[in-house]
């Protein structure tokens, strides 16, 4: 391996971790490390008993996973249902500590109502969450007084948030503007997965499940930025003067994207016309400079220091985008039309770049943007009403029979915790149960394997630590360290913060309690057994992704033949409003990304030997590449044409009606029978 290769493999580590360290999981780690010690320690030096304080610190802990990044709203939203729900959770438990029977209802009603909060939405579903996690704590705090017990979680959930709101006060947009980062940055790492469908060396298939697998991550990227931007009155009303700013970034994250997926047309036919042209190399170069000019957009602080290297980058497509032009017109049909294309998205691409260049510097105005009062059609919202709620509540529904199964393994958990009085730390059943158990098999089988592998390797370093390592302050040092660790990792690697919590576990708990052995065999026998449920609860009432699969291969091909609508009425209309057509192809987009990620969990499920993929690879490549036209035509809708580009796109529209018609067709006839 050369020098300079090995240079930038390093570059590349280098800039993988800086990006980690300033993203906002960092900032996040530090608050809800700082929030859940120092609060405590204070109360506890100020003479307060340590029952107490230790209280306060574990409602202020378990608080600070129910805060997902979000806007004001959204924290205060949090707060307003966490906080209640904390309190009476934990005063129930409390209180019913006692009588193991009932004790035994409670945690399996608890097991049902906490999961089926995720109705509302991912912020409430952690909430939900972490309160069975909280009554788990409560039971191995065995309270001797209830009410104390729970105004002290209470008032260490109050103290959280508190300061949550605070920080959410004085940096309003701070989750947004991450979530912006992070959108160009997966936007960059979707275009050089796209730049391999340009490679004849590299299989078809293999791209597209690369591109599947990332499909899922972008739209979710765009989800986010979309709900945190568009719910911002401040800013869609443009009552401030930032306003253009944030919208111009949004707008030309929209049309990157957008741009990105018109580059995805039939692949294979493009490998076979332009093969023997030499234009493949110079069209993989061009994209992967596209996706360094849009990753800088990532940092811009970067973008500022490195211009220099950036420009150059930029002088290097406009000179590849020459040769491309020499290539095409020395081609005939079709290979002509096909560079023909590709050059005009590349030319698109650095249009937008340019116009999110300008927005960093100058407030500039918006063209072809929608009205106010249609952003909010943007925005999924889980539940409108409470038919919404009542309509959910049935077996086919499937957080409904994961709410039911979390049911039955809380109710399993605490019949074992009964039956093993004489065991301290049996509530690690509840704890694990959890944390791992999850709808799909594949989840919940992931989530077993890192915690087991995590409590191995946290108890085997937390061992090391309390044998080389006598001096007090040097050991709360390392258990703090474990829980900052857990914090920075929770979100990216869940292996890596079971790794640092069991740590900061281990040796707090010998600090504490001295009883080493016992909290050592504890962890290992109840997380196995937790961990044992959790998958039996799966094969129990299972969460089958082939019953969602039927319903969203229907919705992809609905939602892409409504697109097609707009777009053909678009054209016909002249119509000046951009957005019908923007919101048909978000909701198009959206269904192909949910079907991708159905796709990757299924595989993972295990029936999936017995599954047909040939037809569900060829109904999502044909999805694709339907979207792909689609999204091409609406791009060439916003261009001013003459006659001649006007018929050319009623013939892309003609062309596109039979591969509709085979999209409904796949569609119905979608199955999970055996091969």
């Amino acid at each position: 391996m050369s020098i300079e290769s090995l240079k930038k493999r390093f570059y590349l580590f280098y800039t993988h971790i800086i990006r980690f360290i300033r993203g906002e999981h960092t900032g996040d780690a530090l608050r809800n490390v700082s929030i859940s010690i120092l609060p405590s320690l204070g109360i506890y030096v100020l003479g307060t008993p340590a029952n107490v304080a230790i209280g306060i610190g574990v409602g202020s802990l378990l608080t600070t996973l129910t805060d997902p990044p979000g806007n004001r709203k959204d924290k205060f939203s949090s707060a307003l249902v966490c906080i209640p729900t904390f309190f009476v959770s934990s005063l129930l438990t409390a209180f019913l500590f006692p009588f193991h029977w009932p004790l035994v209802i409670l945690l399996s009603s608890a097991g049902f109502i906490c999961t089926f909060y995720g109705v509302f939405g991912p912020r409430y579903a952690a909430i939900g969450n972490m309160t069975l996690i909280l009554m788990s704590f409560v039971i191995g705090m065995a309270p001797q007084h209830p009410l104390s017990v729970s105004l002290q979680i209470t008032a260490g959930a109050s103290i959280y948030y508190f300061f949550s709101l605070l920080q959410v006060h004085i940096h309003p947009y701070r989750s947004l503007k991450h979530a912006m980062a992070n959108g160009f940055h997966g936007l960059s790492e979707f275009l050089l997965i796209r730049s391999e469908s340009y490679d004849p060396d590299i299989p078809l298939d293999l791209t597209y499940s690369r591109v599947g697998k990332i499909y899922g991550q972008i739209s979710e990227q765009q989800e986010q930025i979309r709900s945190l931007l568009f719910r911002e009155e401040k800013i869609i009303s443009q009552r401030w003067h930032k306003s253009n700013y944030w919208l111009s970034q949004v707008y030309g994250l929209i049309d990157l994207h957008e741009l990105i997926i018109a580059l995805d047309h039939d692949y294979d036919a493009i490998r076979k016309n332009l093969i023997d042209t030499g234009s493949l190399p110079l069209i993989r170069r061009s994209i992967t400079l596209l996706a360094l000019e849009i990753d800088s957009f990532s940092q811009p602080n970067k973008r500022f220091r490195y211009a220099e290297q950036l420009y150059d980058n930029h002088v290097k497509i406009c000179m590849l985008l020459s040769d491309l032009k020499k290539i095409q017109e020395q081609q005939t049909a079709p290979a002509d039309g096909i560079l023909a294309s590709i050059i005009h998205n590349i030319e698109a691409i650095i249009e937008v770049l340019k116009r999110i260049q300008i927005a960093f510097f100058q407030n500039q105005e918006i063209k072809n943007k929608i009205d106010a009062n249609e952003y909010q059609q943007f925005i999924s919202r889980p539940l409108r009403n409470l038919s919404d709620i009542k309509s959910r509540l049935h077996l086919h529904n499937p957080l409904f029979r994961f709410a039911l199964r979390m049911a039955v393994l809380f109710g399993t958990g605490a019949l074992i915790g009964i039956s093993f009085l004489d065991f301290k730390y049996t509530y690690w059943i509840l704890l694990t149960i959890a944390i791992v158990a999850r709808p799909a098999f594949s989840m919940t089988k992931t989530r077993n394997i890192e915690r087991i592998l995590g409590t191995f390797s946290g108890i085997a370093v937390g061992i090391l630590c309390l044998v080389s390592i006598d001096f007090l302050p040097a050991l709360l040092l390392i258990a703090a360290t474990g829980l900052f660790g857990f914090f920075l990792f929770n979100r990216s690697n869940y292996m890596v913060s079971v790794i640092f919590i069991t740590l900061g576990i281990v040796i707090a708990l010998n600090l504490f309690e001295g009883n080493i052995n016992i909290i050592l065999g504890s962890r290992i026998i109840f997380t196995l057994v937790g961990a044992l449920l959790a998958i039996a609860g799966y094969f129990l009432i299972p969460v089958r992704q082939s019953t969602s699969m039927v319903h969203l291969a229907k919705e992809v091909a609905l939602y892409n033949h409504h697109y097609f609508q707009i777009i053909n009425k678009r054209l016909s209309d002249d119509l000046q409003s951009s957005f019908d057509i923007r919101l048909a192809r978000k909701k198009a987009q959206t269904a192909m990304a949910l079907f991708s990620e159905a796709i990757n969990q299924m595989k993972k499920e295990p029936e999936h030997k017995w599954v047909d993929w040939s037809h569900i690879h060829h109904f999502q490549a044909l999805s694709y590449r339907i979207n792909s036209h689609l999204v091409g035509l609406s791009i060439s809708l916003g261009r001013e044409a003459n006659h001649e580009i006007q018929q050319g796109i009623h013939g892309r529209i003609d062309a596109l009606k039979p591969l509709l018609t085979d999209l409904d067709q796949l569609a119905e006839n979608i199955n999970f029978t055996k091969t």
